[in-house]
């Protein structure tokens, strides 16, 4: 599914991969000393050295919301791929249904070997699009056919995962990008083509209409080695529908 609307308002939500969690005021909490939030704050501090227009939006961000951090997921890499296809491009609340129906239909079995047993279009019967089910079963089929592959799958570099991943028929980067970041807790991933990322970056950039992924790469390349970070970031301020006015009064140093 290589749509280039996407955005990570359809990614797999934090309680089932890895956890965004928001902690309100926590940089003027009385039992939190000095030291332990500048700790805390310590990438958002880096980011904003990097990149004074991302920091305002960052700021933005934590005061509205908190600090932004993204944990280790408990769910397998196969399961967690099956739900990133599942939550592409349709709302989180739809994705939510589609896999709950889809869990309960395999009756909570999520090894390749199972799904790989099931037909495309008995995988549809689920909620699933056609091509949700064929790239699903295509998924399966890769990670049966792979298994030494599939076992280290977590140990590889972003870009071996990439490569392998968007070799399977419907595998798309937003798929893998939101499997690196979300399921994987990589740290330094952008993914370009994502719709609220392109909205954050033109709010970044003042802009007139979205960054293109080429103008996402290319701005990017200041928040390394942070960058998944920054697109948590992106993405909250482009779902908090934040303009230049909400920007206003923040520092940029």
């Amino acid at each position: 599914m290589k749509s280039r609307v996407s955005t990570f308002e359809s990614a797999p939500p934090a309680r089932s991969g890895v956890r965004i969690t928001a902690t309100p005021r926590l940089w003027r909490s009385k039992r939190k000393s000095t030291t332990s939030v500048n700790r805390r704050l310590a990438q958002e501090r880096r980011l904003l050295r990097a990149d004074p227009e991302l920091g305002r939006v960052i700021a933005a961000v934590i005061s509205s919301i908190g600090p932004q951090r993204i944990k280790h997921s408990k769910a397998s890499p196969f399961e967690a791929l099956i739900r990133a296809v599942v939550y592409q491009s349709v709302s989180g609340k739809a994705a939510a249904t589609i896999f709950a129906h889809l869990k309960d239909w395999l009756g909570g079995d999520f090894r390749p070997a199972a799904v790989a047993k099931k037909s495309p279009s008995a995988l549809a019967s689920v909620g699933l699009s056609g091509g949700k089910a064929r790239a699903i079963r295509g998924l399966a089929e890769w990670f049966c056919a792979n298994p030494r592959a599939a076992r280290r799958i977590a140990d590889l570099t972003d870009e071996e995962i990439v490569a392998s991943l968007t070799n399977v028929p419907g595998i798309g980067l937003w798929t893998v990008n939101v499997f690196l970041i979300f399921s994987l807790g990589r740290p330094d991933v952008i993914p370009s083509g994502d719709m609220g990322i392109r909205r954050g970056v033109q709010l970044v950039c003042n802009l007139p209409r979205p960054a293109t992924p080429s103008q996402v790469r290319e701005r990017s390349q200041r928040w390394q080695p942070y960058r998944s970070l920054a697109s948590i970031y992106l993405w909250n301020a482009t779902k908090l529908n934040f303009t230049q006015k909400d920007l206003k009064g923040r520092s940029k140093s």
